[in-house]
């Protein structure tokens, strides 16, 4: 009876496992970084800060404009001359033909062209550091995300290891009681305790579900069926050292050295307000050409071509003290940038020391654990040769049944803790999950 239980358990889980798809975690984060819209909005962010890094947008390149106007007129008047001569006219048409072009050139504005382009190639830097911790964020998202979700289906798998424990005991209970070995109490409690294992499958069926679909809003996955399985391959790092890990928190942790330039580009905010304490000088030049024909006038057609050159200098002498308020503004936010800085990276020290001393913990009840385990499966196994012969009593078989499942599951609890605090350490301290 046990054999072909388990026999058959086996088949009915291969055969769902060739049907459905298989979700390795490497599939996951592909698709993740592919299709997740967070990651699409940060990288059109680091192009937007690649067109603004540019000498143009710093003010070093002139401006030049060009323009043409074409104007048209009907004209009627009556006029005496000196001479005492009288002109008339009516409708008389006229048109103007002006096109020309300028040039407006700042040669100096106070050094903040200067300033304001280290100002945007540190912006672009920073978003290229917005973006690898958007991208680091998700890894550690998808990779927690799927290892907890592979929890809940070895879960799943001990609930169903369960159920077909519970099945085998109420078919020995029904033998036993159609042979009058057994009361029909034994036989009752025997398929009350089924139901009960099959409603915690049920329960932890639903964990699984939610999981999953956890991990496809992830993956961006819009598919309505979550028909996968996890496929992967339970490690434990068990050598993270915790000085290594702050180590490394303050040079590798894109979110801190993102955070870091904020200070960077509120001092080049001062800087740039300084240069309105200085002139602005500036080139400019230009051409016009204008052409005219009125034939009421006193010249028929008239044609002209202009070239003008200079050169132009200004310099705000006092502007109610508002330069001296900006450069405040810039000095007080860059403060304030190091001091989110500095609290930024208070609070991931903080979370690495206490993430580490759940992944050493859970390391050591993972030993525990295993041992506590061979004992309640031995424990489990003797008790139910011990009940199919007649020595052990119902009630004995129930509880070592029991005791084999927490057993179970708390060594799972105890060997996911330790991955997903693996997991989340070498998030906080900026090394690479891939």
């Amino acid at each position: 009876m046990k054999s072909q239980s388990i026999l058959l358990f086996l088949l009915i889980a291969a055969f769902q496992l060739s049907a459905q798809n298989v979700l390795t975690l490497d599939i996951a984060l592909d698709q993740a970084l592919e299709n997740n819209y967070n990651i699409k909005i940060a990288r059109n962010n680091k192009e937007i800060a690649d067109n603004n890094y540019s000498l143009g947008n710093a003010g070093f390149l002139p401006s030049i404009n060009a323009n043409f106007d074409k104007s048209f007129g009907n004209q009627s008047f009556d006029r005496e001359l000196a001479s005492g001569t009288l002109q008339s006219q009516s409708n008389a048409k006229n048109e103007r033909t002006t096109y020309g072009a300028s040039l407006n050139w700042t040669i100096f504005d106070g050094m903040k062209m200067f300033t304001t382009y280290d100002q945007l190639s540190e912006l672009n830097q920073q978003s290229e550091e917005s973006l690898k911790a958007e991208i680091e964020l998700l890894v550690y998202n998808i990779t927690s995300t799927f290892y907890l979700a592979a929890l809940e289906k070895e879960r799943l798998t001990r609930y169903d290891s369960n159920v077909l424990l519970s099945d085998e005991r109420l078919s020995v209970a029904k033998d036993k009681y159609e042979l009058g070995k057994a009361s029909k109490l034994e036989f009752l409690q025997a398929q009350v305790d089924l139901n009960a294992d099959k409603s915690l499958r049920i329960q932890q069926q639903q964990q699984l579900a939610l999981r999953k679909y956890e991990l496809a809003r992830l993956m961006a996955d819009y598919a309505d069926s979550i028909d996968f399985t996890l496929q992967f391959e339970l490690v434990n790092d068990d050598n993270l050292n915790l000085s290594d890990l702050l180590e490394n928190l303050e040079a590798q942790n894109p979110v801190l050295t993102a955070a870091k330039r904020e200070k960077a580009i509120a001092d080049y905010n001062a800087k740039i307000n300084k240069g309105d304490r200085l002139p602005v000088v500036g080139l400019n030049a230009g051409y016009v050409h204008s052409k005219s024909i009125t034939p009421a006038g006193f010249a028929l057609e008239n044609t002209s071509s202009d070239i003008t050159y200079g050169l132009t200098a200004s310099w705000t002498i006092f502007n109610g003290f508002n330069v001296n308020r900006r450069i405040q503004n810039a000095k007080i936010q860059s403060e304030n940038s190091e001091y989110q800085y500095n609290n930024q990276l208070l609070d991931f020290n903080t979370a690495i020391k206490s993430r580490y001393i759940d992944y050493k913990n859970s390391l050591e009840l993972m030993a525990l654990e295993s041992e506590n385990l061979s004992v309640a499966r031995e424990n489990n196994e003797i008790s139910k040769a011990r009940y199919e012969i007649g020595l052990s009593t119902a009630l004995e078989l129930r509880e070592a049944q029991i005791n084999f499942l927490d057993a179970e599951l708390r060594f799972q609890n105890a060997a996911f803790n330790a991955k997903l605090a693996a997991i989340e350490l070498k998030y906080l301290s900026g090394t690479s999950l891939r």
